[in-house]
Order: C-alpha cells, then structure tokens, then sequence
C-alpha cells in the first residue's frame, strides 16, 4: 500500500482498534429504531382474524321468530321471559333452520348476498385494519401506506446522499434519528388513516437517511479486511427477532410506536460524541480538520502519533491526489468511469427492495401465527449472515453476492410453482421456501452494501450509496404491492421475484471484484499535480 493512502494513515493509529470496535458496536446498535420502525409497518397492517357479524344477527332474529311460532303451538301463551338459550329451544322442541353454505370468515357479504355492513375482528392484535376497518373495501390502504413509506424512505436516500457528501457524514446520521421520534409519535397520536399514512411517509423520509449514511463513517476508518466482518454483521435480523418478541407480548400498534420512541432517544445521546470522517475530510481538502481526527482516533486506539509523523502523511497524501474543488453530483455516477458499475449495481439494489419487501410484508398472508413466522424468517440469517462474511473473504464479495441471488431465485420459483400443485403440504412448503427465498435475500445485503461502498470513491461514495438505496426503495414501494396482488393471483409475486433474482445473477459476473481492493478517494484521472518539490512525477 503507498505510504500516502488514507489506509496507511489507519494502520498507522492502530488499524481497527478500540475506536472502530466501538463505532461500529454504536452504528449496529443504532439500526434499532429503524428496525423496529419498519417491520411497524409489516404489524401496523396485518390483518387480524375476522368475520362478518351482519348474519349472526340475523340468524339469531330468525330463529327466534322460528321458535316462537313453535312455542305457539305448544303453548297458548308466549313471551320473552323464556329463561333459556336459543340452542337450548333448538334442541327442546327439534327446531331446525336451513344454513346452507355459507362461510362468513373473511366474507364481504352476508347470507343474503349484500355488503357486510358490521364486521367483527378478532382481539388478539390491534393494527389500522382492525381500528379503521379495512377488511372488505379499504382492503387497498393497508399496502398503499407501505408503498408511500417506501416513497419516503426513496426522498431520504436522494437527499441524504448529497448531504452526506457535501457535510459530512454526521449530521444525517444523528438528523435520521430525530426524524424518527417526531414521525413516531405522529403516528402514535393519529386519528385516521390518512394521518398515519402522513406519518408513515415522514417515518420513511428517516429510515431512508439512516440507511444512506449508516456505513459511511465506520467503513472510511475501518481497513479493508475488517469490512465484511463491520458491515455485514447480522445486527438487522437479530433487533428484528427482539422485535418479533416485543410485538408478540405488546401486539398493539399505537404503543409499539410509542415504544420505538423512548428507545430512539438514547441513540442521540450517543451519536452526539461521534467524530466525524477524516477521510471525508480529507477528501474536501481540509487538513486540519482531518488532522484533529486523527489524532482523537490514535488515543482512543492508544497507538499516539507524533505531530511531525501526522504531518508528513498527510502533506504526502495532499501531493499525490489530484485537486479538486468540484461540487460532486449524482452526474458523476454516469460518467464513463462509473457507468457501468452504475447500471449493474441499480439491478442487485432493485432487487434488494423488491424481493426484501414483497416477502416480508407477504408473511402475514403465510399460514401460521404472524409473530413466530417473523421471528422464524429472520432468526435463521443470522447464522447465514456469519458464513457470508466468512466467504466475501475467503472467495471474494462477487461469488458471496451471487451465491445469495442463487438461493432467492431458487426459493421464490419453488413458491410459485408450489401454488398450482394439488396437495396437502402446500402450506408448508410455501412457508419452508419462502423462509428460504427470505434467507438469500436478507443475507445478500451485507455483500452488495460492502461492494458498492468498495467500488465508489470517498469523493461520491455516499451519492453512489445514496442512488442505489434510492433504486432499492423504487423495488420497496412495489413490493407491498406484489404482496397484495399475490393474495388475488397465488404465486406472481414469487415468479416475478425470481425472475429478478436471475438478472442479478447474470449482472454480478460483469462487475470488478473488490476483495482486498483499498478505497479510493477520488475519482481516478490520468493526471496529477507536480507540486514544487517535484517529489511527484
């Protein structure tokens, strides 16, 4: 590595020390209110068990007419002071009345054919469906306030890129945070659908800052070798089990929020302290500012560094890149540099929305109880999150990533063909592969996000990240829709989803592996700047 790489510079202070363990410790622990805020959404809108109550009603009228005439003719006088239960009279004097077919679990229509016009749901949760009564005609909002969180987490990744590039990586980390404790408690005071829908919207705008930059930082002072172990960590699933728990024993969806709220609050209180990136600094030309970093850091990792060794690097370090004041944009993602990266990197990220969100919110429709199917689809990638870190070192990030593509085709295309063979373990092997289709893609995170932070330099590395969050939200807002189209055509959604995992499969192959590869700083040129000592030719 040449002595003037921000990397040496690491190495220098002690490589991955104290600091990084404890930053990185810190940016996993803060996806905590992230987490519990989206999979809020995936409880907010599950339909609970419920039934049509317009026949029950009328059924009991009926009988009772039945019986009384009955009782006529027994008695000469009748009235309704008669001290036992309908099924008692049915059994006492043989009355019977003809029910038919008729099912009212989940039926929009009573006995008689018309619109159910009082529907009963069942007390074992309370989510928007059952508290605005979303059953039958407003069926469409639950996955409509999704789709338009979704859009909000997109808005977030536009704007949090840019900023981060621009002002660092600090302040969009700890604004997401704040963000997300005004949206909640919106959210938790709402009075109908469409202020929760509003709620939702700002929830997303959050989520999509947090997501943008919360690799950022703990990978531009983290080495090469530790980011599959720092980024691909199995934090996600693992707050997403301790969230399956929670909802289990407080399956209220008013005070999950208001939970999520005072569990935000400390993750701003830590974040405060936080350093900001040196290498972003450096990136912008400002040496001083990098300079004090890095001396916090060396203390912290207590490998100190003298003024004159700081120094040294870092004026080497100024002398061998190319200078430049441009303002950078997400233009320069499509520059003949970076294009192709660009277009390959938005299929993996499509696909990453796509068939993250369209299976996760699909869990509810799954047989079984919604809170163990959540536990159970992400329990089993934690262990698989530690075998991919072990194979973005061992055989390199590209192979990792197309390894966990090959598992999501595979699960999805197995569901879909599932739907349309007769027999009784359909249920359970839609579960089975669906939970395994739910394992490729929730492992394939870590690998895609370390390659896309490794392939773009420090100058654009959080628009290209930024972009490409955006692009996987694009997938996001569809697939809640999928979810809910799959309930009318059993088996699209999975079809679709494997389809999309065989174009990344393909799209992989074609881009650079990144193993072992130290970050760029800046986007590469064929020139540089002699300085005056001519040390640089």
């Amino acid at each position: 590595m040449d002595k003037y790489h921000p990397e040496a510079i690491l190495e220098k202070i002690g490589g991955c020390g104290r600091f990084q363990i404890h930053l990185s410790i810190l940016s996993h622990f803060m996806k905590l209110p992230t987490v519990f805020t989206i999979l809020l959404m995936v409880f907010s809108i599950a339909t609970p068990k419920w039934e049509c109550a317009d026949d029950k009603y009328i059924m009991l009228g009926d009988r009772t007419l039945q019986i009384t005439e009955r009782l006529n003719s027994y008695y000469s006088t009748y009235n309704d002071s008669v001290n036992v239960t309908v099924e008692e009279l049915f059994q006492r004097y043989n009355i019977s009345i003809e029910l038919g077919n008729y099912d009212n679990h989940k039926n929009c229509e009573n006995r008689n054919g018309t619109r159910c016009s009082t529907i009963e749901y069942s007390t074992e949760m309370n989510t928007i469906v059952s508290e605005w009564s979303m059953a039958c005609e407003m069926s469409w909002i639950p996955s409509t306030i999704a789709s338009v969180q979704m859009c909000g987490i997109l808005i977030g990744n536009l704007v949090s890129g840019q900023l981060a590039d621009s002002f660092g990586r600090k302040s969009p980390w700890l604004g997401s945070q704040i963000i997300l404790i005004i949206a909640n408690l919106i959210a938790y005071f709402s009075t109908s659908w469409l202020m929760f829908g509003c709620a939702r919207a700002l929830c997303g705008f959050g989520m999509g800052v947090f997501l943008t930059v919360q690799y950022g930082l703990v990978t531009e002072v983290s080495l090469s070798k530790w980011r599959p172990w720092i980024i691909a960590a199995p934090s996600w699933p693992f707050i997403s089990c301790v969230y399956s728990l929670i909802n289990f024993l407080l399956p209220d969806w008013r005070k999950m929020h208001l939970l999520t709220v005072f569990l935000t609050a400390p993750f701003i209180i830590a974040g405060w302290f936080m350093p900001e990136s040196f290498r972003w600094y450096l990136s912008h030309d400002r040496q001083n500012e990098a300079k004090d970093i890095i001396t916090i850091i060396a203390k912290r990792n207590k490998h100190p560094i003298s003024d004159d060794t700081l120094d040294e690097l870092l004026d080497l370090q100024k002398r061998h890149v190319v200078k430049d004041d441009r303002k950078y944009t997400v233009l320069q993602l499509f520059t003949s540099r970076l294009i192709r990266i660009t277009l390959l990197s938005m299929v993996n990220w499509l696909a990453l929305g796509l068939l993250s969100y369209g299976i996760q919110y699909g869990i509810q429709a799954l047989s079984g109880n919604l809170f163990m199917n959540l536990f159970l689809f992400n329990v089993i990638i934690i262990p698989a999150t530690f075998i991919a870190i072990a194979l973005c070192t061992w055989i390199g990030r590209r192979r990792t990533v197309i390894l966990t593509y090959f598992v999501a085709f595979l699960g999805c295309l197995i569901v879909g063909i599932v739907q349309y063979i007769e027999t009784d373990l359909r249920d359970s092997l839609t579960n089975g592969f669906a939970m395994f289709a739910s394992l490729g893609i929730g492992v394939a995170w870590g690998p895609v996000q370390l390659v896309t932070l490794e392939l773009y330099p420090t100058v654009v590395r959080n628009i290209g990240y930024g972009y490409l969050n955006t692009v996987a939200r694009l997938g996001a807002v569809i697939g809640p829709q999928l979810a809910y189209l799959n309930t009318r055509v059993p088996g699209v959604m999975y079809f679709i989803c494997a389809g999309v995992g065989l174009c990344c499969i393909i799209g992989t192959l074609l881009l650079p592996e990144t193993k072992g590869v130290a970050l760029e700083d800046k986007i590469k040129t064929n020139k540089v700047i002699d300085q005056p000592d001519n040390d640089v030719v």
